[in-house]
């Protein structure tokens, strides 16, 4: 007996079964959903040419015109003072301090007398010379005698010319005995005159070794210790140690205002006076030296103060906008609007920082225009559409205060 099978009853959605929704349905929803993207393509399209739909936007940048820049750049540099003249007195003599007229402080004239060194070996030794060369006098005076007295004989033949030559000859030797009789005295003399420290010039005494009754090595080779220290402070020397940048723009006679913190009032005026035309490897500057008017000498030599410079530039210097200037590629450039409203990457030198602008000292030229804050994505080259015109190039940029 065959048995009827009696099938459970479907869900229904809608009016169909589920299943059968599935597998009629689904078609007809994939060819609708294509049907609505295609139309939604064609109306977009609508209207617009075939280049306009295939080109990208340009991208769109701001400009400045690069301003030309001041005449002088203010440099401000620390400087420390030295005196004008500076020296190390030395014992010449060797022997026991007798006396010192000068000490710490006190202002001397040149040729003035600081200390006396008590050596008595000197002083016998100067008597002696004086000695050596009396006797010399006295044998050049008789080698002379004998020789006058020889001429006229050997003319009448009464002595032979051997016995003249031989007259003449003494004589040339007590001569040459004399005037180096004379030689060693006036050596005596002047290592006497060591004996007496003098100051070469006038100045004021910075440091004092020596005491009464101190022993001192005359000519004494390396640790020896100076007897005196000597300044002169009008004027004095300001030392600075300008950088490479400006190094072009320096020149003897250029004038600089010198401020110190513990000195009120106005800067004083020192003017330039010494070029060592050489950058140091040490400090990568040159050294420069200015000379200060000290009346009074109320500035101490040793002091650290500020020197301010109005430094000329060489060539033309452009500001720009700081936010014009980036680092690409490990070089810092500036994006220029060239012709055709394209970019084109230039690398530049900079110079002093302005606050919102900054100089360019190499790399573009005044009137130029730069772009503003270049994406990092813009490339040399590149077409761009100007969201702004460039401002009007603005009146020469004052120096920094």
């Amino acid at each position: 007996m065959i048995l009827a099978s009696h099938p459970k009853p479907a869900r229904h959605i809608g009016n169909l079964p589920r299943f059968a929704a599935r597998s009629r349905d689904w078609p007809k929803a994939i060819v609708a959903a294509l049907s609505t993207a295609l139309s939604i393509a064609l109306l977009s399209g609508c209207g617009k040419s075939a280049a306009e739909q295939a080109a990208p936007a340009m991208p769109q940048v701001r400009t400045a015109q690069a301003k030309t820049g001041a005449a002088a750049a203010e440099l401000r540099l620390p400087a420390r003072v030295e005196a004008g003249q500076h020296a190390r007195l030395y014992a010449r003599a060797t022997g026991i301090v007798q006396s010192r007229s000068a000490d710490i402080g006190d202002r001397v004239r040149a040729g003035q007398v600081l200390a006396r060194i008590s050596a008595p070996e000197i002083d016998n030794a100067v008597r002696e010379a004086r000695a050596a060369r009396a006797e010399a006098l006295a044998a050049e005076a008789l080698a002379s005698d004998n020789l006058r007295r020889a001429e006229p004989l050997a003319a009448q033949r009464l002595i032979s010319q051997e016995q003249l030559g031989e007259r003449r000859g003494t004589y040339e030797a007590a001569l040459a005995s004399r005037k180096a009789a004379e030689a060693r005295l006036a050596s005596s003399a002047d290592i006497q005159s060591f004996q007496a420290v003098r100051a070469p010039f006038d100045g004021v005494i910075s440091a004092r070794n020596i005491e009464r009754g101190d022993q001192v090595i005359g000519d004494a080779q390396g640790t020896a210790t100076p007897l005196f220290e000597l300044s002169a402070l009008n004027p004095l020397r300001v030392v600075v140690d300008v950088p490479q940048s400006a190094v072009l723009g320096i020149r003897t006679g250029l004038e600089a205002q010198v401020a110190f913190p513990e000195v009120g009032g106005k800067p004083a005026v020192a003017r330039v006076a010494r070029l060592a035309r050489s950058i140091s490897g040490a400090s990568n500057g040159m050294r420069v030296e200015l000379s200060l008017p000290n009346p009074g000498e109320r500035i101490p030599a040793g002091m650290i103060g500020e020197v301010t410079l109005q430094v000329p530039h060489t060539a033309a210097v452009a500001v720009v906008p700081i936010s014009a200037v980036m680092q690409r590629g490990g070089d810092t450039q500036v994006a220029m609007l060239a012709a055709g409203d394209r970019v084109a990457f230039r690398p530049v030198t900079l110079g002093r920082n302005l606050g919102n602008e900054v100089e360019i000292i190499r790399g573009i030229q005044p009137d130029e225009t730069v772009v503003l804050s270049p994406n990092a994505l813009l490339q040399d080259g590149a077409q761009v559409a100007l969201a702004q015109q460039a401002e009007p190039a603005a009146k020469a940029a004052t120096p920094a205060r």
